[in-house]
């Protein structure tokens, strides 16, 4: 019976280590560097497709759990420095180890069995395992995990619009699963044979490696006709206005500098319905209002919407202990009345939000069927999903970011956009606020520290894109699924041979 650990004469021998362009120290030092600038706000795009490759060398050409603790240790060191990229003002300096731990022990866990898969498997299942673990990985995570979505390999090629088209078809699924291939690909190039054994690179990767880059390829044109393509069906007009203040669980600000701000936030919003807009969107926890006077801010929001005939949704928080405990909701308003009150049901780790439970719900307009949710909801693709199943053409996110996410978090937004086929609104205070059609394209954007107006117009497609993802959902990481479990049925087929 085989170990799982193979000789170390496999793997690594004296008369190969000379040609190796690189030690294995130097390998989990490339790797660190690699991680840090490959995703979030420091994100280089073009790293993350071989930021895998000096981890998967590093197995490669190493045996023991000493070995794997370096690379446990590694990994940590860097998705610490990745998520400390995006820490400013106002966020506390432990957000990032209370993230980065977790992301990394499992991205630790996924090579490690990578690595054990591949050992017993060959090379040739290899290139299978890796992007079937990486999208089965991402797939628990974002319907499992606090953290959602954030950390797909998609949003590292948040700006290669082109290649984020494939999400309309496969979800971050797609993307994750051509990365993944990619990497695998690369590595066993580099330290590969045709059996899993150390020794000369065949033809057999070299045309596995043609093969990828067709894929990569035929990704991207699809990606570039689909961008070819012009909205159909009515536009809308809409705003995005965004409040003067902030809220944090330190409590509120003085009543006099709620009132000035609420004041200006009724200014603004009168103001982009005089220009056009027939939807108008608050940034989230736009103001805050005591439960006893909450009618009277929707009385007073209700009187500027019958005045000009356009919708309001009003997004601000309820206090219930301070700022300890709150409801973070809108008041969608219409002509007719309040036609949903809607509560952020995925709060952020550590948020003092009363997360809503409610279905999703898209109301009918007479500008198209819209749908709204708020902030970190958006970072659930299943939330997105919900809202394309109902056939929404346009979503509203009332968002409050920070600098260390800016732009990136309205960008991850727009996703979800791609994946259903609809429109995205997304007002956010201490960011850039942005609106997006169905294919990730901006319609309109503004920066909350340059705009002092605050007040963003936009036109966008009101109709729903049908998409492959909308109508067939996470079909990848069902068959990534398959894949694992038929790589673990031939394990224990050969384990019993023996």
């Amino acid at each position: 019976m085989t170990t799982l650990t193979a000789s170390p004469a496999a793997y690594a021998t004296p008369d190969d280590s000379a040609a190796r362009p690189l030690p294995n120290k130097a390998l989990l030092a490339l790797g660190i560097l690699l991680l840090a600038f490959s995703g979030m706000r420091y994100n280089i795009a073009p790293l993350a497709w071989v930021a895998p490759v000096p981890w998967l060398l590093y197995l490669r050409r190493t045996s023991g759990w000493r070995s794997r603790l370096l690379l446990a240790g590694a990994l940590q060191v860097g998705a610490l420095f990745q998520f400390v990229g995006i820490i400013t003002e106002p966020i506390p300096v432990f957000f990032a180890p209370m993230f980065s731990v977790p992301a990394a022990l499992g991205v630790t866990a996924l090579y490690l069995l990578f690595e054990a898969g591949r050992r017993r498997l060959g090379d040739g299942w290899g290139l299978a395992l890796l992007p079937s673990l990486a999208v089965v990985g991402e797939w628990v995570g974002a319907n499992t995990s606090e953290m959602g979505s954030w950390g797909a390999a998609a949003y590292t090629q948040i700006d290669n619009l082109a290649l984020l088209q494939t999400v309309s078809l496969f979800g971050l699924s797609g993307i994750a699963w051509l990365m993944a291939l990619a990497a695998a690909v690369i590595a066993v190039n580099i330290d590969g044979s045709t059996d899993g054994r150390a020794g000369t690179m065949g033809g057999r990767w070299r045309l596995a490696a043609l093969g990828t880059a067709v894929l990569v390829a035929c990704a991207h044109f699809y990606g570039v006709v689909r961008l070819s393509e012009t909205a159909e069906g009515p536009m809308v007009t809409v705003a995005a206005v965004v409040t003067d203040i902030g809220l944090d669980g330190g409590g509120l600000p003085p009543q006099a500098e709620l009132d000035a701000a609420n004041d200006a936030l009724f200014v603004r919003s009168e103001l982009a319905m005089t220009r056009g807009a027939q939807l108008v969107a608050w940034n989230e926890g736009a103001t805050a209002v005591e439960a006893a006077v909450e009618d009277a801010l929707i009385a007073r929001g209700q009187a500027l919407v019958d005045a000009h005939g356009a919708d309001l949704v009003m997004a601000y928080v309820v206090p219930l202990d301070g700022m300890k405990r709150f409801e973070n909701k809108y008041v969608w308003l219409t002509p007719d009345g309040v036609a949903q009150t809607y509560f952020k049901h995925h709060p952020v780790p550590g948020e003092g939000s009363i997360a809503g439970e409610a279905p999703s719900e898209v109301l009918e307009r007479p500008y198209g069927r819209a749908a709204g949710a708020i902030c970190y909801d958006y970072d659930f693709p299943a939330v997105g999903r919900a809202h394309a199943e109902q056939d929404a053409g346009l979503v509203v996110v009332p968002s409050s970011d920070w600098r260390g996410i800016d732009p990136y978090h309205t960008q991850m937004a727009s996703v979800r956009g791609i994946e259903g086929g609809y429109s995205v609104l997304r007002p956010v205070r201490w960011a850039t606020s942005g609106a997006y059609d169905a294919y990730g394209r901006a319609r309109g954007t503004m920066s909350w520290f340059e705009d002092e107006e605050r007040v963003m117009m936009a036109r966008v497609p009101s109709v729903r894109v049908p998409t492959l993802y909308s109508r067939v959902g996470d079909v990848l990481p069902l068959l990534s699924l398959g894949v694992l479990g038929l790589a673990g049925l031939t394990v224990l087929t050969r384990l019993r041979r023996r």
